[in-house]
């Protein structure tokens, strides 16, 4: 059996090797990052909607009126054509609605999507989904390795615990080789705008019923629900709940970057709560933390709809038709999106008055 260092010179190599790996994020910054676009072009779109990100936020000019921000979540719970058409008519102009999103949830994945956003394009009004509980852990994003990159950002990271900075640089880490041959290997999906849109709208999950059952299509016309309902009026409004499981330190650090930027930029911001499917019979809408506080923007209007009151029409086992999994399948989204709408119009109203 061969051993594992034959030599001196070859453990020097080994060494030599591996020291150049673990500080490959520091040596790409010091000689010049690649451009920030080939990050997302380099997310596989199975995965999220990185290169229609990149399409939003790089090739696409001009201001928006709404972007919304969120995770998949987000992606099968709002039609952001529709928003958009209802904009357009309350405005009397071509409106514009746009999201970026990624799969799974986590507050450094929005703040870096928002962050990449406003730093090339204008937007009136942010709106965000927050994490739901389906967040459990207090780590960076699950594919933070293929965004983050070493001194990308000008926040400083050093109120976070040393645990969570060795984890941000670890991602760095893993993805610095990644990175670098995605940039001199550029990922020819992003060329083809039509593939990418198609992907990133996530459309294979529309028509698909709960958990692989036979997809049933459902109405889709929403009870009539008070737009005041809708939104939040301070932590004890009762249609809300704000008391389940806080974030935990490493995402509430990113939840207080996101107000920081928000308001050196000066960008209305709201949030808006997308229903899963353990809410069946629910009277309030379930969020982790009184987000207004967390964010750092006392003004900031909290959306949503209490289960029990957007399905009152609906028979109780028929509920699941509504999903795939916990995310809304063509039926829950289009029924919460027609939904909704009035309280997103009205607090775009509000906003940019």
């Amino acid at each position: 059996m061969f051993p594992a260092i034959w030599s001196n010179r070859h453990a020097v190599a080994l060494i030599l090797i591996i020291g150049i790996l673990l500080t490959l994020p520091v040596l790409m910054s010091i000689v010049g990052l690649p451009p920030r676009e080939r990050v997302y072009s380099g997310i596989r779109v199975e995965t999220g909607t990185g290169p229609l990100d990149e399409q939003q936020i790089f090739e696409e000019k001009g201001p928006v009126d709404i972007l919304f921000v969120g995770s998949s979540l987000l992606v099968r719970g709002i039609d952001t054509n529709y928003i958009e058409q209802q904009l357009s008519a309350q405005l009397g102009r071509p409106a514009k609605v746009r999201y970026l999103a990624l799969k799974w949830q986590g507050m450094d994945m929005e703040y870096m999507l928002m962050h990449d956003f406003l730093e090339h394009r204008k937007a009136r009004l942010v709106i965000m989904n927050m994490p739901s509980l389906a967040l459990s852990g207090d780590s960076p994003h699950i594919q933070a390795y293929r965004w983050m990159r070493w001194g990308e950002f000008p926040v400083s990271t050093s109120s976070l615990s040393i645990r969570s900075r060795l984890a941000i640089y670890g991602a760095e880490v893993l993805g610095a080789p990644r990175q670098l041959l995605n940039y001199l290997r550029p990922n020819k999906l992003v060329q083809n705008k039509a593939l990418v849109a198609e992907l990133g709208s996530q459309h294979e999950y529309g028509s698909v019923g709960y958990y692989g059952s036979k997809f049933v299509p459902e109405p889709q016309t929403p009870p009539a629900i008070p737009v005041d309902s809708m939104i939040a009026h301070g932590p004890n409004d009762s249609n809300f709940t704000f008391d389940r499981e806080a974030l935990g330190p490493y995402h509430i650090y990113w939840t207080q970057q996101v107000g920081t930027l928000l308001r050196q930029q000066g960008v209305p911001f709201a949030i808006v709560h997308i229903p899963e499917d353990i809410e069946q019979g629910m009277k309030n809408v379930p969020e982790r933390m009184y987000w207004p506080e967390v964010v750092g923007i006392p003004s900031t209007p909290v959306l949503g709809i209490p289960a029990a009151t957007l399905f009152k029409q609906i028979p109780a086992d028929q509920y699941d038709n509504y999903f795939y999994d916990q995310h809304f399948n063509d039926n829950g989204r289009e029924l919460f999106t027609r939904a909704i709408t009035p309280a997103v119009l009205e607090v775009y109203d509000k906003s940019v008055r």
